[in-house]
Order: structure tokens, then sequence, then C-alpha cells
């Protein structure tokens, strides 16, 4: 079990999921040098624990997902205190190779907004909702991963963008495409990601892992990078175990028992 550096975040496996949960309900699960630490080191050890199929990331509290970068902290580190620290090992959503569901429950806003980005599906209740407000405060958020522009019509998203204003609805998000699936509270959310969860579990590990690299990485990197090291990929699923698995199992009508080898 990964030993944590502070409560900030949470980490619990239940079965072959893992979930990580934003541990700052009173700051509105806000980004602080703590909690950087924390996903940082619960998403490294779920992206290395083999028997971790699928992880789901959530916010404690119902107020927020995660309400973006500590603002106060910053503040304090302006005026000389420590500094806003963000480690450099470890992962963050968009590093790990499972797939990553978002739980949404409330704001998810700047920072917090971009985590979701990087997570590979998205729930969220129907009073959550969404925004990048960060021109409003002198701050520019790094595009191009995680960012409205990557997820939403040109327009759409410079409006969100430009003028820090834009908080939209979760049913406003679903039908962007941004949310997957709308529940109605926060019981209804843990439900359906239990369920997103069982259904992506069905699906063969290093399969997903080639198919979430294609889907989420390739284009990022220039031609012939991604090309080679996505036929790596393919080239391991296709001589693995688990390519005969998948027909035995539907032949025999059970559930797959995938080795990931």
């Amino acid at each position: 079990m990964v030993q944590l550096t502070s409560n900030a975040v949470k980490y619990e496996k239940k079965g072959r999921v893992a979930w990580i949960t934003l541990n700052r309900p009173e700051n509105m699960n806000a980004r602080n040098s703590a909690l950087e630490v924390g996903v940082r080191e619960t998403f490294t050890e779920a992206s290395n624990d083999d028997d971790v199929l699928v992880v789901i990331m959530t916010g404690e509290g119902g107020r927020a997902f995660c309400a973006g970068g500590d603002l106060k902290e910053r503040a304090q580190n302006e005026a000389g205190g420590d500094l806003f620290t963000r480690p450099t090992t470890g992962g963050y959503p968009l590093n790990c190779p499972k797939p990553v569901v978002a739980a949404i429950d409330g704001y998810a806003l700047a920072g917090g907004m971009q985590f979701a980005a990087q997570c590979d599906v998205r729930i969220a209740t129907q009073k959550s909702q969404f925004g990048m407000p960060e021109s409003r405060r002198s701050l520019t958020p790094v595009g191009g991963w995680d960012t409205p522009e990557r997820y939403f019509p040109l327009g759409e998203a410079l409006w969100m963008l430009l003028s820090g204003t834009n908080q939209i609805t979760a049913d406003r998000a679903y039908q962007l495409g941004f949310v997957q699936f709308l529940v109605p509270d926060r019981a209804a959310l843990f439900e359906k990601a239990e369920w997103c969860a069982e259904e992506l579990m069905m699906a063969a590990p290093l399969a997903v892992k080639a198919l979430k690299y294609v889907a989420v990485h390739a284009r990022f990197f220039p031609p012939e990078i991604a090309r080679e090291y996505g036929r790596n990929l393919m080239d391991k699923v296709a001589s693995s175990e688990d390519r005969l698995e998948g027909p035995r199992a539907f032949a025999e009508k059970r559930r797959p028992n995938w080795r990931m080898r």
C-alpha cells in the first residue's frame, strides 16, 4: 500500500479498482502543494500496481470535485512564504495507463476542470458546474492537454477562457460531450462510477493501454515516434496470452480472466 506524504489525498483499493479522493473539503479540494504531491503519489501507485485495472478520481465533501488552485497559498507565496511546489516525479490522471473515471460532484473549476479533463470518462451530478476563471485572476492555464479548446467547440472554449466567467452546467457539459454520464445525486454518482469500472474491466488491460495511447497521446508526438511506440504496444497485444482468453471467454459465455501478459 502506498505511504502518502499527507492526508490531502486518500487512496483505497476495492477489488481491482483504485479510488483516489481529493481530501480538502474545507477548501473545496483546492490544489495546494500537499494535494499536488498526493495526486502524484497515488496515481504513481495505481499506474504501477498490476492488480489495479481502473482508477476512479473524486472529491470529498460534495461541494466541489476540485475548485482549482489554492489562491490563499499562492498569495502567501507571493508575499514571501514557501513556494508552491509541484512534484517533479510521479503521475497525473493524464499519465496513467489505466482507464481513469472522474466522479464529479459540485464545482470543477480551473485546475479542477483540468483534472477532470485529464480523466478518460466523466460522470457528473446534476448540480455540478464547470469553468475556467483564471483570466479573472491574471492567471493563464497551460493549454493543449487538458484545457477546453481540446474538448469544446472553439468559440465555446474561447468564451470560457477569455471571459473567465462562463461556468457551464453539468447538463451543458453533457450536451457538449465533455461529460459522458449525468446522475441526480452523490449516491447515484458512486453507483454509476462502480458500474463504469465494471464495464471497463471487461476489456483486456493490454488492449486498453494500447488504445488509450493511440487515442489520447499519439497525436501530440511526432508521427515517427507515435507510430513506433504504438506499434510496440499493438505487438504486445497481438502476442499476449490474453489474445486467446478473450475469444475463449466469449465462446464459453463467461467473464474473461485477464492475465495482463
